[in-house]
């Protein structure tokens, strides 16, 4: 527990709004004995008397004894006297039960307090697991406690845990050590999200690679899931749509098995890669992808990728503005719906040219168009023979 801890919290950015009666001395006195508690953090006894002399006179129980309980929480938890933080925790819930306090500033508060003493709990439990040797169940808390840091998004904690747990799983010459060959991938995909977020493709590939180098592990699906639909994003970024399309299909798969809710997400963008990397194969042809092709929250890709295959520019057009909510409000899928446009508009043109072939040719041989063509790369290139370039 840092000094910042006590000199800055959510408290100190919160507004009271009182009624015009309200800023009596009672109020500034009490206002005041909570802000000169504070300055005395670091004399416990005499902090924790002026927090209690705080909530007992604020009479009816108000904000101000609802910030001093959360103070005494944290005196108590910095000396890790977790008897007497579970009690003010208690009575700090009081606060809320009354609804003496407003329901956000509740809710902050609440999930500040958790997050102080998971955070202690794990540092604590890990403490005592390092000091009795007992590395397997080290490494699974301390995967843990990086899962937590990841959600909370909670980057510079999560480098330190992971880098932490990384140095288990490599011997000293920094090859990967076999029998952490599972745990290695759990760490790496934890990494590929943080950089994923914080927009570090580099890094992000550089951990991609050793994932799908490592052979010797069996990993959760969900885990597999999370690799590969990383591994996409990053392909679709590089515009190696074959790449994404490859991956996000393994992706599904692995997401699929484990159950997880995200499955239909990365069905999503399987179908938006498949359209890009101009496949021949319907996302929907495999026995994998079959049964989700009429699902309601994939109606809209659905219809899209038929539309694709009839190169039918009008209703495709059509699909994209009428659901925003399942294409557009999609960042990711956002990002590619210009991409996705060029690639249909560009493959009905070439179907709409290609009666005309024979006849371009022939117009070329009868000298009627000065032009040539370059078989090569597909084009046809025009011959200026005047300086009126109207005719043209």
């Amino acid at each position: 527990m840092s000094d910042d801890d006590f000199m800055y919290d959510e408290d100190d950015n919160y507004e009271f709004e009182y009624d015009e009666d309200e800023g009596d001395d009672q109020d500034v006195g009490v206002e005041n004995k909570y802000y000169n508690a504070k300055a005395m953090r670091d004399e416990f006894e005499v902090a924790l008397q002026e927090f209690q002399a705080v909530i007992s006179e604020e009479d009816p129980a108000g904000d101000w004894g609802f910030r001093a309980t959360k103070q005494i929480i944290k005196l108590y938890l910095a000396r890790k006297d977790y008897a007497n933080v579970l009690e003010y925790y208690s009575r700090m819930l009081d606060f809320v039960r009354k609804s003496i306090v407003t329901r956000n500033y509740a809710e902050k508060s609440i999930n500040n307090m958790l997050e102080r003493f998971t955070m202690q709990f794990y540092q604590r439990t890990l403490g005592v697991l390092k000091e009795a040797k007992n590395d397997r169940l080290w490494l699974r808390t301390s995967l843990r406690l990086a899962k937590l840091l990841l959600d909370q998004k909670n980057y510079k904690a999560l480098r330190e845990q992971l880098g932490a747990l990384r140095s288990e799983c490599v011997d000293a010459a920094g090859a990967i050590i076999l029998e952490r060959g599972t745990q290695l991938l759990e760490i790496n995909a934890m990494y590929l999200s943080m950089y994923a977020d914080l927009d570090e493709p580099k890094k992000l590939k550089d951990i991609y690679t050793e994932c799908v180098g490592i052979k010797s592990a069996i990993s959760h699906p969900r885990v597999l899931g999370l690799i590969r639909e990383c591994g996409g994003k990053m392909f679709m970024s590089e515009q190696n749509w074959e790449g994404a399309r490859s991956d996000f299909f393994e992706s599904f798969k692995n997401y699929d098995e484990a159950g997880s809710p995200q499955r239909i997400q990365v069905l999503k963008y399987l179908v938006l890669a498949s359209m890009l990397s101009e496949s021949e194969i319907n996302p929907f042809a495999s026995p994998e992808t079959k049964s989700y092709r009429d699902d309601p929250s994939i109606s809209a890709m659905t219809n899209l990728v038929t539309a694709y295959e009839q190169q039918d520019l009008e209703t495709f057009e059509r699909i994209l503005r009428q659901n925003p909510r399942d294409i557009e409000n999609d960042t990711f899928i956002k990002n590619y719906i210009g991409d996705l446009r060029r690639t249909v508009r560009m493959q009905a043109l070439q179907t709409a040219v290609a009666p005309y072939t024979r006849l371009l040719i022939a117009l070329i041989l009868d000298k009627r168009l000065m032009a040539k063509i370059d078989q090569e790369n597909a084009i046809l290139i025009l011959e200026q023979q005047s300086a009126d370039s109207s005719q043209y």
